[in-house]
């Protein structure tokens, strides 16, 4: 069972029985980040989605629109309909893929770059922040952790 205290509006209902489950700790854990992200990205029109597809395109320029997809996990349907918002918006350019005709490559475009390289810094600064209570030692051991949760380590 977790000894971490739970937000004071928890506190009168009896959560025991989810306290042991990791998935409902990563679920409280998904809103709390959620939620910061909302309020610090408020007016930017960002959202987790939107900066981890700028994220992704910012490292991996030219890459498939259905590799992307895969993964961050997103269904493909989901991937066009944000793909071609941030396109319309004129943040990524699709491109025909040489080798795969149904496939387009995708990048950012330079104003695609300049807001990736506005908003990265602000939510680097809010990661720190949302993990500043823990030592170097156990921020290490919760990505750890988490990438083998999520079996990307």
């Amino acid at each position: 069972m977790c000894d971490t205290p739970l937000p004071d509006t928890l506190a009168s209902i009896d959560l025991t029985r989810l306290r042991g489950l990791a998935g409902f700790l990563l679920r409280l854990g998904q809103l709390r980040v959620y939620e910061a992200f909302q309020s610090e990205m408020a007016g930017l029109g960002m959202t987790p989605a939107r900066y981890s597809l700028l994220a992704v395109l910012h490292d991996n320029p030219m890459s498939r629109s259905g590799q992307i997809a895969e993964a961050l996990r997103v269904k493909p349907s989901n991937m066009a309909a944000l793909l071609t918002q941030l396109e319309t918006e004129g943040l990524i350019q699709r491109l025909p893929d040489p080798t795969e005709r149904r496939a387009s490559l995708v990048r950012l475009t330079m104003a695609g770059e300049a807001l990736f390289t506005t908003i990265d810094p602000i939510v680097h600064g809010l990661e720190e922040r949302m993990v500043d209570m823990l030592e170097p030692a156990e921020r290490a051991t919760l990505m750890e952790l988490l990438s083998r949760f999520a079996r990307l380590g």
